[in-house]
């Protein structure tokens, strides 16, 4: 199963992105990344699975939640 890990300006709204996806029933894992996998230099986010991203980008942008998607890195895929 393929992992999107999105990420947030700074760990407190990585924190507020995985509950609001745990309240909706996505699960999802708070993560800290390298910055230059991000677009913006973002450090911290959350991972999901790819089947679940256009219900989460949804729900983060209803709750005013600014994000991007980090580049793909094969340290986070899971095999």
């Amino acid at each position: 199963m393929n992992k999107i890990i999105i990420t947030t300006e700074s760990v407190t709204y990585a924190i507020k992105a995985r509950r609001l996806l745990s309240s909706v029933g996505i699960p999802s894992k708070l993560i800290k990344i390298d910055a230059s996998l991000s677009e913006r230099g973002c450090t911290h986010g959350v991972m999901i699975s790819e089947r679940d991203f256009l219900s989460a980008a949804k729900i983060l942008r209803d709750n005013g939640l600014n994000y991007s998607v980090a580049k793909r890195n094969k340290r986070y895929d899971i095999p």
